[in-house]
C-alpha cells in the first residue's frame, strides 16, 4: 500500500494494541506480517506500519 492509499484510508478505523507483562502482544487490523525474530516484529495494519523492538 502507497503512502498515498494511507492517506485516503478512513480514519474512523479502530485498532488494538495490547502489551501483556511484556510477554504476549496483540494488534488488531493486521495486513501483513513484513519480518519477525526474537528481537524485532514489522507489521503492516490498517493504518500504518508498527515497528517493536525488543530491549
Amino acid at each position: 500500500m502507497t503512502i498515498e492509499e494511507r492517506k485516503n484510508l478512513n480514519t474512523n478505523i479502530f485498532q488494538n494494541l495490547v502489551l501483556e507483562n511484556r510477554e504476549k502482544l496483540s494488534i488488531s487490523g493486521v495486513l501483513d506480517v513484513l519480518s519477525f525474530d526474537d528481537q524485532v516484529v514489522i507489521v503492516e495494519t490498517e493504518l500504518r506500519i508498527i515497528n517493536n523492538k525488543r530491549r
